[in-house]
């Protein structure tokens, strides 16, 4: 149960590439599907050009729970409704598992100067980004001239894409772990958490916002080693500013608290439902919101197809059929979508009862092992990879697809740090 040694003249052109590669993926997330797909399908190339020296890895528990979940996902494709819908997504899936251990890879033959290098670039990538949101919220574009066509939302670097959320949740622990691991002030530690929490909010997307505050709380309380008192006031204050921004400005007024409990008969668009904190509110709000026409959509395709679902990236087409028509909901003629924006009900509907409980074995035993191994190792960006899954993967709170590009780029990303500091290869 170690790590692989490496002779330091081991180094090869490829290599090095890769850690390039791996390296400016947080670039390729910005720039897009087609560069975030081209750098998995570099970076994973080299693990299939090298795979008689890579055969190690290969020998780890966690790569027998991949091959697990993807024979699931060639059940589905069999069972899917429609087959070429389905099969580009299980592809990409094949790649992603091999773009999984050369991270780990990679990481293990660099020593670790390298990758605090990586870190390093990220977190300055991250600050940019900040500044870029704070820019934009001020002036009302970014500094590339992009601008959210949404009131109360941000485009920064993402353009019409009002995704910036995602990346900023996504990258948020890595960047304070790299604040943690060069002993940063405290106070610039405070300082920071409060400030991203801020910004998050002020992105305005509000499920990439509570995870993303769920995240940091969860790391603050496990890493900060300072006194209970000063962590209670800092939340606090966190608070006091939420509420605060809320109370005088009127579009986050509106998005975070109108659109949830309606005030002075105003009504939001596709959202006209009571207060979400009522006896029974949850439940009258998903009846009258589009998320609840998408979830019961899901859910009665679930009930259609129990054992296989309809198969990956099918929901977009069979929620249109009139049987899923559901007047209970309010906005059920709104319930088409392309996926059903919660990942539990994304995968019930689409890989049915056997792939969801794939899922979750994959899940929980990823985890599991990443737990083990950070409570030895104690690496701060593992448990930032660790927490980011476990947020990402909430109930209840909507989401965007698991086998999108853009989201899945942030999610494997992270999944690859969790995975790429375990160290149970055999020999």
């Amino acid at each position: 149960m170690t790590e692989i040694k490496f002779k330091n003249n081991d180094y090869n052109f490829i290599d090095t590439l890769n850690l390039f590669l791996i390296g400016l993926y947080p670039l390729a997330i910005i720039t897009g599907n087609f560069f975030i797909n081209l750098f998995t399908f570099l970076i994973s190339l080299n693990f299939f050009l090298n795979i008689r020296n890579n055969i190690y890895y290969l020998k780890q528990k966690a790569f027998y729970i991949f091959i697990f979940f993807f024979f699931t996902l060639i059940i589905n494709l069999i069972f899917s409704v429609n087959f070429e819908n389905t099969a580009p997504r299980i592809i990409k899936f094949f790649f992603i598992i091999f773009f999984i251990f050369e991270f780990q890879r990679i990481r293990q033959k660099f020593n670790n100067t390298y990758f605090e290098n990586i870190y390093k670039f990220w977190f300055i990538l991250f600050i940019i980004t900040s500044l870029d949101i704070v820019f934009e919220i001020i002036v009302g574009q970014n500094l590339l001239g992009f601008k959210a066509n949404l009131t109360g939302r941000v485009a920064s670097f993402f353009g019409d894409e009002l995704v910036v959320g995602a990346f900023y949740h996504g990258f948020v622990l890595i960047f304070l772990s790299y604040l943690v691991n060069n002993k940063s002030n405290k106070y610039i530690l405070l300082l920071s958490i409060l400030s991203v929490i801020l910004i998050s909010f002020l992105i305005g997307e509000r499920s990439n916002f509570i995870k993303l505050f769920i995240s940091v709380l969860i790391f603050f309380l496990l890493i900060a080693k300072i006194d209970y008192k000063i962590k209670i006031s800092m939340i606090f204050l966190t608070v006091i500013s939420i509420l605060s921004i809320i109370n005088f400005n009127i579009d986050y007024k509106n998005r975070y608290l109108n659109q949830f409990i309606p005030t002075n008969g105003a009504s939001p668009t596709l959202r006209p439902s009571g207060s979400l904190f009522s006896i029974n509110g949850y439940f009258d709000f998903m009846k009258k919101s589009q998320h609840g026409a998408h979830r019961i959509s899901a859910y009665q395709i679930f009930k259609d197809n129990i054992y296989t679902g309809v198969g990956i990236k099918n929901f977009r087409d069979v929620v249109a059929d009139k049987k899923y028509e559901n007047n209970e909901y309010l906005l059920t003629n709104y319930r088409h979508g392309t996926h059903p924006h919660q990942i539990h009900y994304e995968f019930l509907s689409e890989t049915g009862i056997i792939g969801y409980v794939s899922f979750l074995i994959f899940i929980l035993f990823s985890l599991f092992l990443a737990i083990k191994s950070y409570f030895k190792s104690k690496n701060l960006y593992q448990l930032s990879g660790i927490i980011f899954v476990i947020t990402s993967l909430f109930p209840i709170i909507p989401s965007g697809s698991f086998f999108s590009t853009l989201g899945g780029g942030i999610f494997w990303l992270n999944f690859a740090i969790m995975i790429g500091f375990n160290r149970d290869i055999k020999f």
